[in-house]
């Protein structure tokens, strides 16, 4: 008698981990925030020794951005999010500081992935950008992808390669 095994079933969640360059204590939250839908948050990771980890939908992947709140980050009136790829870098570029603070245009938007886990590599330096009220300047997280990811929709403006949301970071559905 022969038995056969039934067909792998596709993973249902992603175990995405974070290994992050720069900022110990950041709290990185996955959102899946598709264009004319609504926001939904998933549970924050806290950056520990370099790393974090959050299980999301891998159907939630695809349109998915992540905001990151830094320690050391004052107001700004926004929300800081982890570029996934800059105007101009391919998918699988690696991007330094410089040229990351010299992109004029970048996205958050990430293509997402049907892999039941995935590592996703985060550089996080400290910028100086205008404060809210205060009228000086302020450090505030500068959060990159490098290498860079695959991504949806087009590109926003950054300011010193920062790119940061109000509610959240609205990515192109489909």
């Amino acid at each position: 008698m022969i038995v056969v095994a039934p067909a792998a079933q596709a993973a249902s969640t992603t175990d995405i981990t974070f290994k992050v360059t720069g900022c110990n204590g950041c709290v990185i939250t996955p959102v899946w925030a598709l264009e004319g839908q609504g926001v939904v948050t998933f549970a924050s990771a806290t950056v520990v020794d370099g790393s974090a980890m959050a299980t999301v939908p891998v159907a939630s992947t695809q349109g998915m951005s992540f905001n990151i709140t830094a320690p050391w980050k004052v107001d700004i009136d926004a929300e800081p999010v982890i570029v996934t790829q800059y105007q101009g870098r391919a998918e699988g570029s690696r991007v330094t500081m410089s040229q990351a603070m010299a992109s004029a245009q970048a996205t958050a938007c990430w293509s997402g992935t049907t892999a039941a886990s995935v590592t996703l590599r985060v550089i996080v330096r400290r910028v100086q950008l205008p404060g809210m009220m205060t009228g000086s300047t302020v450090k505030v997280p500068l959060a990159w992808m490098s290498p860079t990811v695959g991504t949806t929709g087009g590109f926003d403006k950054a300011q010193k390669g920062v790119i940061a949301q109000q509610e959240a970071w609205y990515c192109p559905a489909g």
